[in-house]
This record gives structure tokens, C-alpha cells and sequence, in this order.
């Protein structure tokens, strides 16, 4: 069954969330693309998406390591911890795919990493199920604990492998998702906005720097980021707040996306409002907020920050790789 119409993430998301509610048997994901159509990238907003609901997961995801812009290998990243290891590259070893090579004790790593998750998360990713796994090696047996469990899987899929997997590992009804229908006009921005948007939705708990209006100093605060809307940023706060009173004051701010583990970092310059829509309020309100407004979305000191992003800059670790992006 493809994925439903209209905002494809936000649908795919909510049938995962459902699926996780219910006490009916999971239907596996198979998130599909061909070679370099962003199935990591869409994997990683999807998993930024799902953590700004609360949704605990785990699983890998495999982005590729650039050499300018050459690719010479992939890391893995543990979403469980979000540690990044090294996976796939060009020095030989034991497990060759295609022109990569893998040693047994990273696949055996990954085989960990995923088994855990299958027993402790929600919400399991394993990227990707290619033509190793088909053949029954690679994360096969990882794979098979994770269909066996309570967990709703999300597996990366090349297009041309879909049916060979759905047999090899017995799926029923599977749930398909394009990668392509995933990704936002941003991410098909030429140049590095593609790296740039996949560190901002690796890291769900970003730096909002305002100007303080005392003494014209920055002054930063950790926030989490409840929604990306192509280049707008969305966060709660209190109208009481000293953020919102120097939000009014000068919108200029810039929202700092650092992930010490991989050495990633991405800054997003642009200016800042308090909106106060009701529909919207009520679509990203979260039940744990309770403590700080008790009346729920509507009150009267519950208030979004719409931040307008103008333009950014990037750093990723590994590759070092890095830009400025203009967004306005």
C-alpha cells in the first residue's frame, strides 16, 4: 500500500505513531528510492519528526561520507545513542558491496544495535536492506529479530530490491514510502542545502539565540524544535518569557544546530515572531507541557516563536564538508 496524499511525512509519521497505539500487528515500512534519491536524508527527518512527538527510536541510519563530492564511504549512526561509527568504506575487508568494503565486527555491531532497539524502542530504523541482506547476510538476521518484534520497523529499501525483500523476509502489506515524496524543496536546493537540512533535523534540541535589548549582547538557551515548515522553524514558549519580551524587541536570531558526537554543526540566521494561530497551537501542543501551561493549548500564556530563516551556515565533521546557504 503507498503512502497516503496530501503532506506525506507528516502522514507517514502519524501512521507510525497509530501503529504504535495499537494493539493490532505492525506493518513494516519500506522507505524506497533509488541510488542517491535521499533515502538517509528523508530517514532523518522522519526521525526528527517522529522525536519532536515524543516517539522513542532506535536502529541505524547509514549517511554517506564525502570527499568533496565524492563518496568514499558511509558511517552508521546509532540512533539510540547517536553515536556515529565507521561502516562502509574503500580500504578492503572482509564483506565487499559493490566498490565498499565492511569488516564482520562493524556488521556485527550494527546487528547489536539493531537487536537492542528491537527489544527496547518503538520505533526501529535499519538503513539499508540491500542486496547482502538479500542473499542472507549483512543485517538478515538483525532484520528478522526486528519483524518478530513489537517494535514498528522502518527499512531503507533500494527501489529495484523492493520485491526481492518483501520474499526474502515473508512481509505482508507492507507500508511504502518514496524517499522523493519525502523531501521538501529545500533538499532539492543544488549545492550543500541538502547536508545543511539533514544536521538541522538530526538535532532536535537546538541553541535560540536572541539579542538581549539590556545590553545588546546574544544570550542562548537550549529549545526544542517542534516543527520544520521548509525554512520556517517553529518553538513554544511563555509570552512571560524574557526570550518573547526580547523577541519584540529585535526579531534578529540565530538557532544553532551542534552535534558534538559527529562534530556537525549548522546556524540559522533569521528573524523571529510571536505567532498566535489556534490551529496550529493546538496541532503542535504536547501533553507534557502541562507543567507550564496547565490550561492546555489554549493558554493564555502559551504562544509559538516562528523563526524565518534568511540564511546559514554548515560544518559536517567527518567529511569536512562545509558552506553558507542562502535561504531567504
Amino acid at each position: 500500500m503507498e503512502a497516503a496524499s496530501g503532506s506525506p511525512l507528516a502522514s507517514l509519521a502519524d501512521f507510525i505513531r497509530a501503529q504504535i497505539e495499537s494493539e493490532t500487528a505492525r506493518r513494516p515500512i519500506l522507505l524506497v528510492g533509488g541510488i542517491g534519491a535521499g533515502k538517509t536524508a528523508a530517514g532523518l527527518r522522519l526521525l526528527s519528526l517522529l522525536r519532536s512527538y515524543g516517539v522513542d527510536v532506535g536502529g541505524v541510519l547509514a549517511p554517506r561520507v564525502l570527499k568533496g563530492n565524492e563518496t568514499v564511504g558511509y558511517s552508521l549512526i546509532d540512533l539510540s545513542t547517536n553515536a556515529t561509527h565507521p561502516f562502509a568504506s574503500l580500504v578492503p575487508a572482509e564483506v565487499s558491496i559493490g566498490k565498499y568494503f565492511i569488516s564482520r565486527e562493524v556488521l556485527q555491531r550494527a546487528e547489536r544495535i539493531i537487536v537492542s532497539a528491537a527489544e527496547r524502542n518503538a520505533v526501529v530504523f535499519v538503513d539499508e536492506i540491500g542486496r547482502l541482506e538479500v542473499d542472507g547476510g549483512g543485517h538478515a538476521a538483525a532484520v528478522r529479530r526486528l519483524l518478530c518484534s513489537h517494535a514498528v520497523p522502518v527499512l531503507l529499501v533500494r527501489d529495484t530490491l523492493v520485491e526481492p525483500v518483501i520474499e526474502r523476509f515473508e512481509i505482508d502489506d507492507p507500508y511504502i514510502a518514496r524517499a522523493t515524496a519525502l523531501r521538501d524543496a529545500a533538499e532539492l536546493a543544488p549545492g550543500g542545502a541538502q547536508t545543511f537540512w539533514g544536521i538541522v533535523d538530526s538535532i532536535p534540541y537546538p541553541l535560540l539565540v536572541t539579542v538581549c535589548f539590556e545590553d545588546g549582547f546574544p544570550q542562548s538557551r537550549p529549545m526544542h524544535l517542534v516543527d520544520r515548515d521548509r525554512r520556517t522553524l517553529w518553538f513554544a514558549t511563555s509570552r512571560s518569557s524574557r526570550k518573547a519580551k526580547q523577541i519584540e524587541s529585535d526579531s534578529r536570531v540565530t538557532v544553532l544546530f551542534v552535534d558534538s558526537e559527529r562534530y556537525n554543526y549548522a546556524a540559522v540566521h533569521g528573524h523571529a515572531r510571536l505567532v498566535e494561530d489556534a490551529e496550529r497551537q493546538h496541532t503542535l501542543w504536547r501533553n507534557d507541557w502541562e507543567d507550564d501551561w496547565p490550561d492546555g493549548p489554549s493558554d493564555p500564556d502559551y504562544v509559538l516563536i516562528r523563526v524565518d530563516a534568511v540564511r546559514g551556515h554548515f560544518l559536517r565533521g567527518y567529511t569536512g564538508e562545509s558552506g553558507e546557504i542562502e535561504l531567504a
